[in-house]
């Protein structure tokens, strides 16, 4: 694995040192930091299903806008994987390591990629902008605890709040693909919850 130019990584090393969770950490630290490093994750894709099962077609179609930004995103992930590697902190090793995490690379992030495609995307929506604007503070406090267990760099989650930025122009780019997307997804999804959707359990 590649190691960054020696100034970025020596400042990149500081920065992590100044976030990661001491040697006695607290207990109320250590479950808050593994928190929003691991289950906090769940929160974005559960926002995704509430608004497809529960809200109006607006809501529906800045979803399907999501998806496309996402895989724009992990898109994106890929081919700077596959250009330039670097190990996670325990790997060198360095700092407290919390939680388990595979040795594999570490730059960029694909969890704070994802959680900021997702926040961006319901942000450039004229009706989900405050559960987007709420995801993306969520999302600062993922990359914090993910620097704060030891599973990633504070150079990882800068970078993916870049790949971010980058796939929601993207995909803004191609908007009117969510539009097509759904014309052909909802008459599918209504044949299969038909039932549900007649009940009102489902819209």
């Amino acid at each position: 694995m590649t190691i960054l130019i020696p100034e970025f990584e020596q400042l990149n090393f500081h920065m992590f040192q100044l976030i990661n969770a001491p040697t006695e950490v607290s207990v109320v630290m250590l479950r808050v930091g593994i928190f929003f490093a691991n289950d906090a994750v769940a929160l974005f894709p559960l926002v995704l299903l509430f608004n497809w099962f529960w809200q109006g077609e607006e809501n529906k179609k800045t979803v399907l806008f999501a998806l496309i930004n996402m895989l724009f995103a992990l898109a994106i992930n890929v081919a700077i994987s596959m250009i330039w590697q670097h190990p996670r902190p325990f790997m060198i090793p360095l700092g407290q390591h919390l939680l388990y995490c595979a040795s594999n690379n570490s730059f960029p992030s694909n969890h704070m990629s994802l959680a900021c495609a997702i926040s961006f995307s319901l942000i450039a929506s004229s009706v989900l902008r405050w559960q987007g604007m709420l995801l993306f503070v969520l999302s600062v406090l993922v990359a914090w605890a993910r620097i704060y267990v030891g599973v990633h760099f504070p150079l990882d989650m800068m970078v993916s709040l870049g790949v971010a930025c980058v796939s929601t122009a993207l995909s803004l780019r191609c908007a009117n693909l969510a539009d097509r997307i759904y014309a052909y997804v909802y008459p599918r999804y209504y044949a299969l919850f038909a039932v549900g959707i007649r009940r009102g359990v489902f819209k």
